[in-house]
């Protein structure tokens, strides 16, 4: 059985915290590796995954357990990460950033 399994993920659904915070503790470590290798930042990292697991329990009632969730949470990180280049109105700012997102993309 993969985590998280459709038991879980209906858990949530229904506003089970206990589910919701297994289910962030399981995806951490993976969220966090992905963001921070774009990022170079382990504290802009942080709060990516903070902001997106915010915004997947706010919306935990439209989930869909069938979907895989592994995909989605991924989908919505990468989503918040190139979000974030819109808080960068500096083109120096805004380039390097780019830069960093294109080099993880060559490795």
């Amino acid at each position: 059985m993969t985590f998280p399994n459709q038991q879980i993920l209906h858990r949530v659904t229904q506003g089970d915290e206990a589910a919701f915070t297994q289910l962030r503790s399981y995806f951490h470590t993976p969220a966090f590796k992905f963001c921070s290798v774009i990022l170079k930042d382990e504290q802009e990292a942080e709060l990516i995954i903070q902001d997106v697991f915010a915004k997947i329990w706010d919306e935990r009632f439209q989930l869909k357990t069938e979907d895989n969730f592994q995909s989605y949470l991924f989908m919505n990180l990468r989503n918040q990460i190139f979000g974030q280049m819109k808080k960068y109105t500096d083109p120096t700012a805004r380039t390097q950033y780019l830069e960093k997102i294109h080099s993880f993309k060559e490795n």
